[in-house]
């Protein structure tokens, strides 16, 4: 094609009174050399390309042609090379009080996933605006380009600094760190009317004739950023941290925003149906997502991003500093590795999370633990994987002072949700059918589900033990032996236990380390603690930018050992100080292990005439009339005996008494009568309600079979029977109902 000559006197902006701007690119003639006009090149505008020339000004040219051109070609490409520009590069139509709509694309060579066969990369040589700025843009793209900043504070980092800095000491002192004008790769209408700046300092330095006077807060729309690579900025991609509205339809799709100390970030709340999709995220950043931190704080919030696939590693503090004040949003496809804390999520728009893979980095001795995990209130997860990967005896996941939902899904540890300070006008949080598959059980179910298990109270999956919580329902069928009986359990209690320790012991920490020791006030508390359990406290402020905030339970650390009446701790959680005088409780949880029985004299440690399963050395039983932490120091199966480390201290003694961990109601259901029952061999338990019912009306296909038979007498079993053994415990019960008879008080 042959090339045309064409003269052009650039008038893009009004600039005048900014002489720099003007010498630079106006009044110029250039030759352009046209080929087939499917796009424009910046090296036919003067680009070098060569990483040492300054090309700010050559592809500031083509910017400006192609958007005051309307027959010109709507692309400008990017050879391979480096180019390096002075200046911010800016995506606008100005006339001097106001803007026009901008359509532009910018186009690399190759994706920045892809880049071996050589890229197109921009590098600032400043440190306090924006490489690209784009100002009520209407259709921009911006694809395969390399955008690398001067913020090289993130690569100097260790994983434990990546960690525990706090968000405004991500600073390298130099980079511009201002909430209305950081210093951003990507800011989508950096530019508003200079009026509403409470100061002239808050607005980009050297742009000052872009924020004019009167500016409507029209915004833009319908940009993408596809596969670029964004690095070195305190920003990586910034929508709206100006006075404007908008910023909608801002689609982010297979780009690498590594190595800022914020990826992505929204600054008001009509940025609506803005994507982020497939996002690679591998180098220190100190929070993935943010619409807390940058933009006016207008009352009704920030927007919040539809993101929908994300890979996160390489040392990254939290995913989200996120608050859903007015509008909600949505994370899918998220996984994260060595993630330090999912973040601040919350507000009463709620953010919901589905099918995310989060694994957390705290798994290994010399590594600090979070205060927290998620911070805030009406988040809810679906079908998320939540775990320490790959784990560490003791880690427990604190999702503590939260009223958010966890539903299906799987946590590798049952999470810490006891509120310490007991105010009760915080929410728990809510787990329906979520998996706990370090035992293959089911965390929070709400409906029954019929299960056979060869032995009843084995696990609701009948291959394990399983944390108890409140509100669970499980039934459990027992066909064998030529009798049907039916179990219905009902969970009235958490899987959680705490024991408060003595007074107030001083922790020593070596934060080195990440690891600390307290000697006990009260050296008998040591029968109430075993290698493994959580130490919490309570009434701490939360660290970095929540320090506003008191926890209601906060983390100290993981036993490691525990010497006489010395507690040695690892995971050492990073708000805890040397010298701290704290209260302690620790915490550990309760599983679902099969009932027993047995008789417990007043001040006896020892419990006699056991029957049932006998339990591990080391092993809490919930046994109320034990001080909570209580542990199995003996158990010997030959004296049908079992020794705890604490004794009863209630004044009563306890004969045939029935144990069962996290104390559920309990209802049995059978067309034999309980005699029979015990003939053949079943399992009775102490306390249960037990209903015999008439066969001839129940249709076995009925999903509730037999809970909606009819009834014919309704009885209190009195004591447990394991398996129809009556040899240490005989059996008794007494009749409430029976049908034709009302009440009766009736023993057997």
């Amino acid at each position: 094609m042959k090339a045309i000559a064409l003269t052009l006197i650039l008038f893009p902006f009004s600039f005048s009174s900014s002489a720099q701007f003007d010498s630079a690119i106006m009044n110029q003639t250039i030759q352009l050399k046209r080929t087939d006009m499917d796009h424009v090149d910046v090296k036919w505008f003067g680009a070098k390309g060569d990483g040492q020339s300054d090309d700010w000004s050559f592809i500031q040219k083509a910017i400006n042609y192609i958007l005051e051109h309307d027959d010109a070609s709507r692309t400008l490409y990017f050879p391979p090379g480096r180019y390096s520009i002075s200046r911010p590069l800016i995506i606008a139509r100005f006339t001097g009080n106001s803007y026009k709509q901008a359509s532009i694309n910018l186009i690399g060579p190759a994706n920045s996933k892809t880049i071996s066969a050589g890229y197109a990369s921009l590098v600032p040589t400043f440190n306090n605006t924006f490489a690209i700025g784009i100002q009520l843009g209407k259709g921009v793209l911006i694809k395969d380009l390399v955008i690398t900043g001067r913020f090289t504070f993130p690569n100097s980092l260790n994983p434990i600094q990546v960690d525990t800095l706090a968000f405004n000491e991500w600073t390298d002192r130099s980079s511009r760190d201002n909430r209305l004008s950081p210093y951003a790769g990507i800011v989508i209408d950096p530019f508003s009317d200079a009026a509403v700046y409470p100061r002239k300092e808050d607005m980009y330095p050297g742009l000052h004739p872009f924020y004019c006077t009167n500016l409507g807060r029209g915004g833009s729309t319908a940009v993408q950023v596809v596969g670029c690579s964004i690095r070195n900025f305190v920003v990586g991609v910034m929508i709206t941290p100006s006075n404007q509205q908008n910023g909608e339809l801002i689609d982010v799709i297979d780009c690498d925003i590594s190595g800022n100390k914020v990826a992505y970030s929204m600054g008001q709340a009509q940025s609506k149906e803005c994507h982020v999709i497939r996002l690679k995220c591998w180098q220190p950043t100190h929070t993935v997502f943010d619409n807390m931190h940058y933009g006016f704080a207008h009352g009704d919030g920030a927007g919040i991003p539809m993101v929908d696939g994300v890979n996160i590693a390489g040392h990254v503090k939290q995913l989200c500093s996120i608050q859903a004040a007015s509008f909600s949003g949505s994370f899918r496809n998220v996984y994260a590795e060595g993630l330090f804390r999912l973040g601040f999520v919350g507000g009463l728009a709620t953010v919901s999370f589905e099918d995310c893979q989060i694994d957390f980095a705290t798994n290994d001795r010399g590594i600090p633990y979070p205060d927290f995990f998620v911070l805030g209130s009406g988040a809810s997860f679906r079908d998320c994987i939540l775990r320490f990967y790959p784990g560490v005896p003791g880690a427990r996941l604190l999702l503590s002072g939260t009223n958010n939902q966890y539903e299906g899904g799987v946590m590798n540890a049952p999470p810490i949700a006891v509120n310490i300070n007991n105010e009760g006008v915080y929410f728990n949080p809510a787990f329906h059918h979520v998996m706990m598959y370090y035992s293959g059980g089911i965390l929070g179910s709400s409906s029954m589900g019929a299960i056979s298990a060869a032995l009843p109270l084995e696990g609701s999956n009948g291959n394990g033990a399983d944390p108890v919580y409140f509100g669970n329902s499980y039934v459990f069928r027992d066909p064998f032996y030529g009798a049907d009986l039916f179990y219905k359990i009902t969970y009235q209690d958490g899987y959680e236990r705490t024991a408060r320790l003595s007074g107030s012991p001083v922790l020593h920490a070596d934060k080195s380390a990440w690891t600390a020791w307290f000697k006990l006030k009260n050296p008998s508390d040591s029968n109430l603690l075993r290698p493994g359990d959580f130490i919490l406290t309570t009434g701490l402020h939360y660290r970095d930018d929540y320090k506003n905030l008191i926890a209601i339970t906060y983390p100290v650390g993981i036993i490691r050992s525990i010497r006489h009446d010395t507690v040695n701790l690892d995971n050492l959680a990073y708000g805890i100080n040397n010298g701290m005088a704290l209260s302690l409780w620790t915490d550990y949880f309760v599983n679902e292990y099969e009932q027993m029985t047995g008789d417990l004299a007043a001040g006896s440690n020892t419990l006699v005439n056991v029957q049932g399963r006998f339990p591990a050395v080391g092993e809490r039983l919930d046994i109320p009339m034990l001080p909570s932490g209580s542990f199995v120091t003996a158990a010997n199966t030959t004296e049908r005996t079992v020794r705890f480390s604490n004794p009863n201290m209630t004044g009563q003694s306890f004969t045939g008494y029935t144990f069962i961990n996290g104390y559920p109601t309990v209802e049995m259901y059978s067309s034999y009568d309980l005699p029979a029952l015990q003939q053949y061999g079943k399992t009775l338990i102490g306390g249960a309600d037990f209903y015999q019912y008439n066969t001839g009306g129940v249709n076995s296909h009925d999903r509730d079979f037999p809970l909606n038979g009819m009834v014919m007498s309704h009885y209190k079993i009195l004591n447990t029977n394991i398996r129809g053994d009556t040899s240490l415990h005989k059996l008794r019960y007494s009749l409430i109902w029976m049908a034709g008879k009302g009440d009766a008080g009736g023993r057997h």
